[in-house]
């Protein structure tokens, strides 16, 4: 697998992404060609968003069971993407000729790994992106648990995590 490249100012944007959004999770996007990323889409991070339980993409059990959480226990439950910026970033993708490189998130407490819940969802999602065309992207996690944050990137196929090869273009 050829090595990812990401330009400096683009992991300058979502290292800022995780700060502005820390104690909760913030999570995007990044598209490009070729193995080499162009593009960053910040998507909101739906459970972090006070009034979280208004949206529609939550069925009934859920809005329940958030509207039961302070907004530091919201924190903990990871992210889930606002399906209305995850349609525009694939409009815009589309139209600019761009694919789907990279998911991230951060990881405000945990190391820059993925936890058992990321391998799990990337599973899942395995299928997901070859109906709809697309290559599996990679997982990106910026670590804020230390002073200089961490970011790591890896490969999830099948449940198996290895670590993906990044150029950082400056």
């Amino acid at each position: 697998m050829a090595d990812l490249v990401i330009p400096q100012a683009i992991l300058d944007d979502m290292v800022a992404h995780a700060k502005e959004l820390a104690p909760c999770e913030c999570c995007g996007l990044l598209a490009g060609t070729d193995q080499t990323v162009t593009k960053i889409y910040r998507i909101k991070n739906v459970v972090a968003l006070e009034g979280a339980q208004q949206l529609a993409s939550f069925d009934s059990a859920k809005i329940a069971h958030l509207e039961r959480l302070s907004p530091a226990e919201r924190a903990e439950i990871a992210f889930v993407m606002d399906a209305q910026d995850l349609a525009m970033a694939q409009k815009d993708m589309r139209r600019n000729g761009l694919t789907l490189q990279v998911v991230y998130h951060s990881h405000p407490h945990d190391p820059a790994r993925p936890s058992v819940t990321d391998i799990k969802i990337a599973t899942d999602y395995e299928e997901y992106w070859g109906k709809i065309n697309l290559p599996v992207p990679a997982y990106l996690l910026v670590s804020l648990m230390q002073h200089t944050p961490d970011v790591q990137t890896y490969w999830i196929r099948g449940g198996q995590v290895t670590k993906a090869a990044v150029d950082v273009q400056q």
